[in-house]
């Protein structure tokens, strides 16, 4: 019969086969670099998102351990007790060392070549995040929320404090990761889930101030000590004195000639009805009134109206026509 003693504690018996504990968690200590130093054709586009760069080996144990999809990671500066999450993007590092977008070793307060230790971790489902952009240049995107919602796509956790960065049209956006739910960890996973996404003013947003414009005063408007605002600025005088302004009483004439020499009397102003209105005359009273003709006595000649003075107001659309005195009729 086989036999054999087993001193690894991830080992595990199920039905007389042997295999890893499914509890077990990939933790491993590695040398960290930013993005811009991995060998090969520079992506810049990595530093952009929530991924990082493992060596091969990290997958074989993942692999192992039956780490299960997403594979999401809790990085750790342990002299600083400062962690983030991250996802990993591809295993393609050197051996030892893991690759970390910029904005994750600043977060860390980490060196490149500085030790952290990473390890395998699951993180509930977020249904919320509020986020505060660091600069008001956020507001001058168009659509700030599609595009949150396109650089999230390179993300698969948030972490609460986070200051993340996100590019769009060759501009930088640095994002702070305020308020997360569920709140009972430090971070949440994003992939596959439907996010609700609030925003905070940007950091050193200034509201416009709003120019003070004229109201209308209403007399059912109180002042502080109860009175009016009608009573505080005398408003029936003022109205009653605006009133008479307008009333027409009685407007000089003055006197004109005619034409043949002879002068024209003046004439009474049009009077005012008990209302204050002017009172405006028919045409038929205007004509046989306020016009008066003088026929010079030379022949050949057509009748000269005297002024027309009408009141304020009134329209007159011409004269009565009156006929050419023929030849027969003037001799």
């Amino acid at each position: 019969m086989f036999g054999g003693h087993f001193d690894n504690p991830n080992l595990w018996q199920s039905g007389g086969g042997w295999g890893f504990d499914r509890n077990q968690k990939f933790s491993e200590y590695f040398r960290c670099y930013p993005v811009v130093m991995m060998p090969g054709t520079e992506r810049d586009n990595l530093n952009y998102g929530g991924k990082i760069i493992l060596p091969p080996s990290a997958l074989n144990k993942l692999t192992r351990l039956n780490i299960s999809y997403p594979m999401l990671f809790e990085l750790k500066n342990e002299d600083l007790e400062l962690v983030s999450h991250a996802g990993v993007l591809e295993f393609i590092a050197e051996e030892g060392r893991v690759y970390l977008p910029q904005w994750m070793m600043d977060r860390l307060c980490i060196q490149p070549g500085s030790l952290i230790v990473i390890t395998s971790t699951s993180l509930p489902m977020g249904s919320f995040v509020k986020i505060e952009p660091q600069s008001p240049d956020f507001l001058n995107i168009s659509d700030p929320k599609a595009v949150l919602e396109n650089a999230l796509r390179n993300f698969s956790t948030l972490t609460l404090d986070d200051i993340f960065e996100i590019k769009y049209n060759n501009k930088v956006y640095g994002i702070k990761v305020l308020e997360i739910k569920p709140s009972s960890r430090t971070g949440i996973s994003v992939v596959e889930t439907d996010l609700e996404v609030d925003f905070a003013p940007p950091v050193g947003y200034v509201e416009p101030t709003r120019a003070n414009t004229p109201r209308s005063t209403s007399s059912m408007i109180p002042t502080p000590d109860g009175h009016s605002m009608a009573s505080m600025i005398h408003y029936a005088e003022l109205a009653s004195a605006s009133m008479s302004s307008v009333n027409v009483t009685q407007t000089p004439i003055s006197t004109g000639h005619r034409l043949s020499g002879r002068a024209v009397s003046s004439r009474a102003s049009t009077p005012s009805t008990p209302s204050g209105r002017i009172a405006v005359p028919s045409l038929q009273d205007a004509i046989r009134k306020g016009s008066e003709y003088a026929v010079s006595k030379t022949k050949d000649t057509r009748a000269i109206p005297a002024p027309l003075r009408l009141p304020f107001g009134q329209l007159f659309f011409g004269y009565p026509v009156v006929p050419i005195p023929s030849k027969a009729n003037s001799s």
